[in-house]
């Protein structure tokens, strides 16, 4: 047996909702790309893409896998809704203050100029803003509504091109360009808090956020069940985001003939577009993960086949999509950064290569979480981000943003083997 029609329908309409929103989004991104590259150069778009990464690598930080097991929580047990997200978002609000100010007292060591750490610290009020967004998505997820959630994405979106508009016209400074992502995370959540609220209501509930419904047990039990996921979190950023910000302050080759802050643009330019690939794993999984813990309730032919459904299809996504992106990668440089980027091509091709692998890790990740192994997840993260980071070391004072590309997927690679050897190992200790 595999997904019923109903639940096809359901994972295939939520996963549609969120490509949109992300559709959309990403639209944006690439006029605000390609604004950005032309009215500020490459040296601009390098401290812009360093204003992006610093709090981008808090982001899945702050989540700290508390989604996830929140989300199962909720979907067993509806009567749980209210209480669990006021206190996820209470503690996301704590945890996103902490890590705003160790970032401002981590960023006194960088060698970075003081605009540059100015627009840093302006840019750290993305943790919080997403922080509140990524809570909101919890009851959306449980109640798959995720047709609400993109419309607060979509409108968070475009507040940010209105305003990325206005400040450019105005020739203002870059990292004042990069604040209209503040601006619009802000929208987003005020859109996205409207329809939680709608959302509880028509199941007979009030949101009502008062300090009287902050539960320390509930908070600290959430934290033990989430250890988990949350290292595996903060080791898989350290894989996304350290690359560019070792390139930022790491010796380069000198026979590329570029600073520091234009290699980061060199690079990040090729790795928005690759972000933009891996949406689809992402949300795909999003929406299926609620039933994947159905089904495991049900038994374990019906877990075994919804997830092979699942991972066929994001394979062949995956394939297809790595092929589409080696092919129109000079295309897609050329429009969005033109000949100053034309280093960034290869890179691209580079990073498209091991796409595919990106498809396989996200359903066997989920699995184990589904499976309720997650507690071997940080040790498979942790080893990948230690060989990526040391890789990085090593290759970028050698062959810079190149080796980079490479070392971003065989870091996932290595990720996958040892996916596929824990995922057997917890399908075992289920179902023995």
């Amino acid at each position: 047996m595999s997904f019923s029609s109903s639940t096809s329908k359901k994972v295939a309409s939520n996963t549609i909702y969120q490509l949109i929103g992300k559709v959309v989004s990403m639209s944006i991104t690439i006029l605000t790309t390609v604004i950005v590259t032309r009215a500020y150069g490459r040296e601009g778009f390098g401290e812009f893409n360093l204003m992006q990464n610093f709090p981008a690598l808090f982001f899945i930080i702050v989540d700290f896998g508390i989604n996830a097991i929140a989300t199962r929580e909720i979907s067993q047990d509806w009567e749980k809704s209210v209480k669990y997200f006021v206190n996820v978002l209470f503690l996301r609000v704590v945890i996103s203050i902490l890590f705003i100010l160790f970032c401002i007292i981590s960023l006194q060591f960088f060698p970075y100029s003081v605009l540059l750490k100015f627009g840093i610290y302006l840019s750290l009020f993305l943790i919080l803003t997403q922080a509140l967004f990524t809570t909101t998505n919890i009851i959306f997820q449980a109640k798959l509504r995720y047709d609400l959630s993109t419309i607060g994405y979509i409108f968070g979106s475009i507040l940010i091109l209105i305003f990325v508009l206005i400040f450019t016209v105005l020739k203002l400074p870059v990292y004042l360009v990069n604040f209209s992502y503040v601006i619009g995370g802000i929208g987003a959540f005020l859109i996205n808090l409207f329809f939680v609220r709608k959302v509880l209501k028509e199941s007979g509930k009030d949101l009502i956020i008062s300090k009287d419904l902050i539960d320390t047990g509930l908070i600290k039990l959430l934290l033990v069940q989430t250890l988990p996921l949350g290292l595996m979190f903060i080791f898989s950023q350290i894989n996304f985001k350290a690359d560019s910000i070792l390139i930022s302050i790491m010796r380069l080759p000198s026979e590329y003939n570029l600073n520091n802050t234009e290699s980061v643009a060199i690079y990040g330019l090729p790795y928005k577009i690759f972000e933009v690939s891996l949406v689809v794993p992402t949300f795909f999984m999003n929406a299926a993960y609620p039933i994947l813990v159905r089904h495991m309730m049900e038994g374990e032919v019906r877990l075994k086949n919804t997830f092979f459904k699942s991972i066929t299809i994001l394979a062949s996504m995956g394939i297809s999509a790595s092929i589409l992106g080696i092919i129109l990668a000079p295309l897609a440089i050329e429009i969005l950064g033109g000949s100053q980027f034309s280093q960034s091509v290869e890179v691209l091709k580079i990073l498209f290569l091991g796409l595919v692998v990106f498809y396989l890790t996200q359903p066997l990740s989920w699995l184990i979480v589904t499976l309720g192994r997650q507690k071997f997840l940080p040790f498979i993260y942790l080893v990948s981000a230690v060989f990526n980071v040391s890789a990085n070391i090593y290759f970028i004072p050698k062959y810079s943003f190149y080796a980079s590309s490479a070392i971003t997927w065989i870091s996932e690679l290595l990720i996958l083997f040892m996916l596929l050897f824990f995922t057997h190992k917890a399908w075992k200790e289920k179902y023995a």
